[in-house]
């Protein structure tokens, strides 16, 4: 049998070689790529379709369009048709009405009836040419919805409705393949959100960051030439959904990078988030009232992206002045930057170029944004479950040493002399006094079970409980010695929680190792306050005291505080002081932390 020194041994060469094979796969893949070409040669042109060139223009006053105008392009069929020739055309928030020869072949226009929006969408006019229609005269009169759209010039294509497709999707490809991973990876990341949810654990602006993807993702797919041939009875849903994305959009971004700035920086987040939805639900209104398109109005849409990354940039450079911290954090402060620089360059070209359309900086950015959280994410997630997992050994462990501790408290409070001793007194007071001894057998019993009981208890009890365990102790001490035990109480609060058998062995310390040895006796004092940050509770006695640093190591084993040191830690993050001077006596402290408000 093969050890296993041998296996370790084959796996690292397995995976070495593994590497090496694929980067040579990867090297012979690129070099076929760049040197073995195919030399193609043919005489006849691959013309499958041609743009008119040659065309009149003008615009024409009309009271019934939306702006008052329209425009009438006019041009000569071409002479040569193929038997599937079209003629195309894209519009943007255009109507359209086509004549051929003056015969009325074509409209666009909305519906009869009740509707919210003016526009028509972004569409592809195709319209079957037939040969008869060689050499005709087409007249084409686009009228446009909206003052922008006015001085906006129309390529016309005649040619097969398959080339025209193909020719679309090759100049849309790179957005559409972009916009598809966005939309993948925001699913992605909504998917492990949403697991991380069920589990109850922290996504840290995971959910809002896949939604940011998704969001954009459908913004650029829904903004290409190329998608109105899917949904061509649909170009004013498709037109709505591009810019409710735009609309909305920054939200998510400035939701998923909250967890990495200070409660300044979330506040400012919040807000602007609060004034950005308001100012959308404004726009939806006004849409919907008909008292203004949100096509006419999105320039405010570009206010508030513009104003978004102006936000973003300055908690950037404020968190970095005003809270520096580690290198990680301050990287992953600066990551949204990456987003903002793509989104505003889309922006920028839109004004510049009049159309999104085909524009992937913000795409681009996005994606290198998300593959850089990913894998900031994945190292602060590995970092996350190895804290957890140290969490849980720590967990076990305090688990396990709580129960040997109360274990051995319980032993120490039931020691054989100290049953006899109290049996032995009971004895006694049978003859003496019956009613004194039925009390001591009542507080003998009630010790006795609350100590039992003690090492079931794996949460804290309340004060005056573990209180009252310790006047029925000092019950019966001072059952056996008499006056010689004086006890006085000084509790001024009883409401927090202690673990148990926690201050009585502090107690039985007082009275065995402080008082008992003293000829005449003394006094122990029990004090329980509340201080502004914690509850004190102090065991004071004036016995024979002793040298803590010669001799606290040894009592603490002996009388079992340093399982009550322990148990105090790991129960309520308490601490314990032990203060004594020979001679003069011993004080115990214990300080229990307030719980913090949530």
């Amino acid at each position: 049998m093969m050890n296993f020194k041998g296996v370790i041994c084959l796996s690292k060469i397995s995976s070495i070689l593994s590497v090496v094979v694929g980067s040579v796969l990867l090297a012979f893949l690129a070099v076929i790529c760049v040197t073995d070409n195919t030399l193609v040669w043919q005489s006849r042109s691959d013309d499958v379709f041609i743009r008119v060139q040659d065309y009149d223009c003008r615009e024409v006053e009309c009271e019934d369009a939306p702006i008052g105008v329209m425009k009438e392009y006019t041009f000569t069929v071409s002479e040569t048709l193929d038997s599937d020739a079209h003629l195309a055309f894209y519009t943007v928030h255009q109507y359209v009405d086509v004549y051929l020869n003056e015969k009325h072949v074509y409209s666009l226009k909305p519906s009869e009836g009740y509707r919210i929006s003016r526009t028509v969408g972004s569409n592809w006019v195709m319209i079957p040419l037939y040969s008869e229609d060689a050499g005709k005269e087409a007249r084409v009169e686009i009228t446009p919805v909206y003052e922008s759209f006015r001085g906006r010039e129309v390529d016309f294509l005649i040619g097969s409705q398959l080339s025209i497709y193909v020719d679309r999707l090759s100049r849309d490809l790179p957005q559409l393949i972009l916009g598809i991973i966005a939309v993948f990876v925001g699913l992605v990341f909504l998917g492990i959100s949403g697991y991380n949810l069920l589990n109850k654990r922290r996504e840290a602006g995971l959910s809002a960051l896949g939604m940011f993807a998704l969001m954009m993702g459908i913004w650029r797919l829904t903004d290409t030439r190329f998608t109105p041939f899917i949904l061509s009875d649909k170009p004013v849903f498709l037109f709505y959904v591009s810019i409710a994305m735009l609309m909305i959009g920054t939200v998510p971004l400035i939701k998923s990078m909250e967890a990495r700035f200070s409660e300044v920086s979330h506040r400012i987040f919040d807000i602007y988030c609060i004034v950005a939805v308001l100012i959308c639900l404004a726009q939806v209104l006004l849409q919907i009232f008909g008292i203004m398109d949100v096509r006419d109005n999105l320039f405010v849409t570009h206010i508030m992206i513009a104003v978004g990354a102006g936000i973003i940039i300055f908690n950037v450079i404020f968190e970095r002045f005003r809270h520096p911290e580690s290198q990680k954090k301050r990287a992953g402060r600066k990551l949204p930057l990456i987003c903002v620089v793509g989104v505003l360059a889309d922006v920028f070209a839109f004004y510049i170029k009049g159309t999104s359309s085909g524009l992937l900086f913000s795409l681009t950015a996005l994606l290198i944004y998300v593959v850089s959280t990913g894998i900031f994410m994945m190292l602060r997630y590995n970092d996350q479950e190895r804290k957890l997992a140290e969490k849980d050994r720590l967990l076990a462990e305090n688990e396990r040493q709580l129960t040997e501790s109360r274990i051995a408290t319980m032993i120490s409070q039931i020691q054989p002399h100290f049953i006899y001793n109290s049996l032995n007194s009971i004895y006694y007071l049978c003859a003496k006094d019956t009613h004194m001894a039925q009390q001591a057998i009542s507080d003998f019993s009630d010790y006795l079970q609350r100590s039992l009981h003690a090492i079931d208890r794996t949460s804290p009890i309340s004060f005056e409980e573990e209180l009252n365990h310790v006047k029925t102790y000092l019950k019966l001490e001072q059952m056996r010695f008499g006056e010689d035990v004086n006890v006085v109480y000084h509790i001024e609060t009883t409401g927090f929680l202690v673990p148990a058998l926690s201050v009585q062995p502090l107690v039985e310390n007082a009275v065995k190792h402080g008082i008992c040895p003293k000829d005449d006796g003394g006094t122990v004092t029990l004090s329980a306050r509340e201080c502004v940050e914690c509850f004190e509770i102090i065991v004071t006695d004036d016995g024979v005291g002793f040298d803590p640093e010669q001799e606290i190591e040894g009592k603490e084993t002996h009388i079992g505080i340093k399982n009550v040191r322990q148990r105090l830690q790991i129960m309520c993050n308490a601490t314990l002081e032990i203060e004594s001077e020979p001679g003069k006596g011993t004080t115990s402290t214990i300080r229990i932390p307030k719980e913090e408000d949530a």
